[in-house]
């Protein structure tokens, strides 16, 4: 691909943490799970909405870029849950108080893939608007009738936003390419087999279990296992191939903070990937942020010096639907907010 990079990251992560010890000893945390997803302590985020946590990681990014606000000609805001009040343009909101120079703006709600996804789109944007940069940013907030602790089993939700500002502008890393997959079969998984629109007037707390569970009675788990090993893999391929690298050569793999039983089952195993060469280890310390746990690692491994200049790094995620993104990063002279 042309030279694109991305030139500024940002990221707003909550101070403020829920320990797995306390929620397994309340009754919130079933202690099987606690044992097969290993996560330490989520980040949970009291006051601020997902929108207003996005503003502050896009102006983290901006700033970081030096682009200024009239450089940005889209803005993608990546969403998993609830971003404010219904019917509401959350992503509007956050171009108007992170850029405000009325710059297009679109939500992107593909469960956990979208802030992967908007890079692929920011792409094919620059493609015909090669000025242009576009601010991407991801955020979201589990509470309400999203219990983080139960709502999805294999994954403990955790508050916080992230941010990366794509340009042609030389900066934290070089986008080598970007590939996605997508096996459109499998949404059902996250519907089941509930009339659509008795779904759409149902309130009451999340739960994907009942949905999977009608899924795999005409679906077997095995299938369903190699569907998805094949197009994260396809993914991954793909992304190292159009980058002219191999696996061996990736110094670091950014993933999902996933418990680490489905970690290993939907990423690690099928890329032959051991946890020590991706950032896990951090991210089992805030939880599972949706969109924004690969940008978040890679903020944080860019910050803390764990990555260098010329170093090879693959992003891969996964979101309902379902969609598949790999990117592959060289990441360039440390950034200035690094030192």
């Amino acid at each position: 691909m042309d030279d694109v990079y991305l030139s500024g990251i940002g990221g707003y992560v909550p101070a403020d943490r829920a320990t797995v010890t306390e929620a397994v000893a309340d009754g919130r945390y079933e202690q099987v799970w606690n044992r097969k997803d290993r996560i330490e302590t989520v980040a949970v985020e009291a006051l601020l909405s997902p929108a207003e946590m996005a503003v502050r990681a896009g102006r983290q990014a901006l700033l970081r870029s030096g682009h200024g606000p009239q450089d940005v000609g889209l803005l993608l805001h990546a969403t998993a849950y609830r971003q404010g009040p219904e019917a509401w343009a959350a992503a509007s909101y956050v171009e108007r108080y992170a850029v405000g120079v009325g710059a297009p703006a679109l939500e992107i709600r593909q469960g956990c893939n979208g802030g992967l996804f908007a890079l692929d789109l920011a792409r094919n944007h620059m493609g015909r608007h090669a000025d242009s940069a576009v601010l991407i940013t991801c955020a979201d907030r589990f509470d309400g009738e999203f219990d983080r602790w139960r709502t999805n089993k294999g994954m403990v939700f955790g508050d916080g936003a992230s941010a990366v500002v794509m340009s042609r502008r030389r900066g934290a890393a070089r986008v080598l390419s970007v590939a996605t997959r997508a096996d459109s079969e499998l949404e059902q998984m996250h519907r089941g087999d509930v009339p659509l629109v008795s779904a759409t007037l149902r309130r009451g707390p999340l739960d994907a279990g009942p949905g999977k569970k009608a899924f795999l009675r005409t679906t077997s788990s095995s299938e369903v296992q190699r569907r998805f090993e094949a197009q994260v893999v396809g993914a991954v391929d793909h992304a190292l191939s159009e980058a002219g690298t191999k696996l061996d050569a990736i110094a670091q793999v950014m993933v999902s903070n996933l418990g680490h039983e489905m970690l290993n089952r939907v990423f690690l195993e099928p890329l032959g990937l051991p946890v020590e060469r991706t950032a896990w280890r951090w991210g089992r310390r805030i939880g599972h942020l949706a969109n924004s746990d690969q940008f978040l690692a890679l903020e944080h491994q860019l910050r803390t010096g764990v990555l260098h200049e010329g170093d090879l790094v693959l992003l891969v995620g996964m979101g309902v639907g379902f969609v598949w993104t790999a990117t592959v990063l060289e990441i360039g002279e440390p950034p200035v907010w690094t030192h």
